[in-house]
């Protein structure tokens, strides 16, 4: 019987930067004994694969295989105008990662989030199909078409929680720790400067991007409510900066990334003042950016 600490991770949303999480649970099941996973979007899908029995390597081999040609293909393109891409080749590839599994038959409790929109709720996965608990919970808006299940029409858990702490107490655990890949929050505004040189020639940034980074920007404040609501024992920022959300070619340099983040939160974590001190970062944070005024 094992003696570690057993722990409940929290697996956030966030497209490529979500590979990161692949890294991250190489380090923590080192550590702690992972008894559940609760995610959204990315984190679901990596926290699905996970909790049906798969080791990280596995999970990296199949990241290794995923290209944005197989799911984001001018032949997947919606017809019906939902979104850009229809969304049938990614649960197909769901479907296949999962063997069609349910979720009442992994080797630990599993819980992805997804939003209704014909109720405008969020909707808990704790049982079905994992593929249909990916598709759901990783049905970002205009990217992809929404995914009809039932009498649902869903999409992207992280619309209401990209970070979903706020199911923690669902699954029973010694610690619970929280993983983000969302950008820094910024602390303050800048005013207009219209004296600024005029800057370097940038890259032009497609649609989709300008989407993504947008609604990146926003879960990251969500993010941040709920760390601070709900305060996780350990909180594990695996954002790589520079990095683009449709990058999944380069699942090894996120892989690695995640790595890196996790070691160094739990050696910072094992300080017995580090949770004090990070806890009144995260408030001044809130305060600064005048969350709750």
């Amino acid at each position: 019987m094992s003696d570690k600490r057993k722990a409940t991770v929290i697996l956030g949303g966030g497209s490529a930067f979500g590979l990161a999480h692949i890294g991250v649970l190489s380090e923590l099941e080192r550590e702690y004994d992972i008894r559940g996973i609760i995610g959204t979007s990315m984190g679901a899908i990596v926290g699905g694969l996970y909790a049906m029995g798969m080791d990280c390597r596995e999970i990296l081999d199949i990241a290794g295989r995923l290209s944005n040609a197989k799911v984001l293909s001018p032949l997947n393109i919606d017809l019906r105008i939902g979104g850009i891409f229809d969304g049938l080749a990614a649960l197909k590839l769901y479907r296949e990662w999962t063997n069609d599994a349910c979720i009442e038959d992994g080797t630990i409790p599993y819980i992805a989030c997804a939003f209704d929109l014909h109720s405008r709720s969020t909707i808990l996965f704790d049982k079905g199909l994992y593929a249909d608990a990916m598709r759901a919970s990783s049905s970002i808006p205009y990217i992809f078409t929404p995914y009809a299940l039932h009498n649902y029409l869903f999409v992207d858990g992280g619309i209401e929680h990209p970070l979903p702490l706020a199911f923690n107490k669902m699954l029973k655990s010694d610690i619970l720790i929280a993983v983000n890949v969302l950008p820094m929050v910024p602390q303050s505004a800048e005013k207009l400067n219209l004296n600024n040189p005029k800057p370097a020639k940038q890259k032009r940034l497609l649609r989709s991007e300008v989407v993504m980074k947008s609604v990146f920007q926003n879960q990251a404040y969500l993010a941040l409510r709920d760390i601070i609501s709900y305060e996780p024992d350990m909180v594990i920022n695996a954002w790589m900066p520079d990095a683009n959300p449709f990058a999944f070619h380069k699942y090894n340099e996120f892989f690695r990334f995640g790595r890196k983040m996790a070691r160094q939160s739990i050696e910072e974590y094992s300080e017995p003042s580090f949770i004090s001190l990070i806890r009144r970062n995260y408030q001044n944070m809130i305060n600064k950016t005048g969350f709750w005024k």
